[in-house]
């Protein structure tokens, strides 16, 4: 599913390159669910923006799905994340003013799923995370662990491929952000390849493989 090979990233400080991602190579099998963890500034949160099509890195090789990532334009980037990628972020995203079936349709709108389609595709995928009761309900209306889960059901609205979530539980209490865990474990065994950056050894140990990063490199 995922080929890295020889990456390197660096942002700039004025006229001063910064290195972030310094030569990572990795592969990630179709279904696999892999943890990412680093102290601050490791870079796996760049790396994680990388496999997600949010960022592109400056030298190496990405392939996804067989897709050339690293040859992509802007355009292309955007493609790939709307047909095969699927990401959830820490602080949720949602759009407050919009009820959570309108938040979950959302990616639909952007891939141009037909309007008579939506509704029902958003409804099932609100369902899977057990939420189709809270269907009309705002984002202040709903826990942080539900809010969470809505954004799960966001990022599986298009059945992607690849789901990519960062700090996914950083929000949240650690009873709650388990049973987010638990939602991410049942995806794993229907087959979701899954790719996640945390900083809770606990929860990591939850997935097939951990990578360690330390000063851009991955070392275990």
């Amino acid at each position: 599913m995922i080929n890295i090979e020889s990456l390197h990233k660096s942002y700039f400080r004025g006229d001063t390159p910064l290195p972030i991602i310094r030569g990572v190579d990795l592969k990630i099998e179709r279904g696999e669910f892999v943890t990412i963890m680093g102290a601050s500034g490791s870079g796996k949160s760049t790396l994680l923006n990388i496999i997600g099509c949010l960022d592109n890195a400056d030298t190496g090789t990405y392939h996804l799905d067989g897709t050339a990532v690293h040859a992509a334009d802007s355009d292309g980037l955007a493609t790939l994340r709307s047909s095969l990628i699927g990401t959830i972020f820490q602080s949720f995203n949602l759009l407050s003013r919009r009820d959570a079936l309108a938040n979950v349709m959302l990616p639909l709108v952007y891939q141009g799923t037909p309007p008579s389609q939506r509704q029902a595709l958003a409804f099932a995928a609100l369902e899977r995370v057990g939420l189709a009761d809270r269907a009309t309900h705002l984002p202040n209306q709903l826990s942080g662990g539900q809010q969470q889960r809505v954004a799960i059901a966001r990022a599986l609205v298009n059945k992607p491929k690849l789901l990519i979530a960062d700090e996914p539980t950083g929000a949240l209490d650690s009873h709650t952000g388990q049973q987010v865990m638990d939602l991410f474990k049942a995806l794993h065994a229907e087959g979701h390849t899954i790719v996640m950056v945390t900083h809770d050894a606990h929860l990591a140990k939850t997935a097939d493989r951990v990578v360690h990063m330390r000063d851009g490199r991955i070392v275990i």
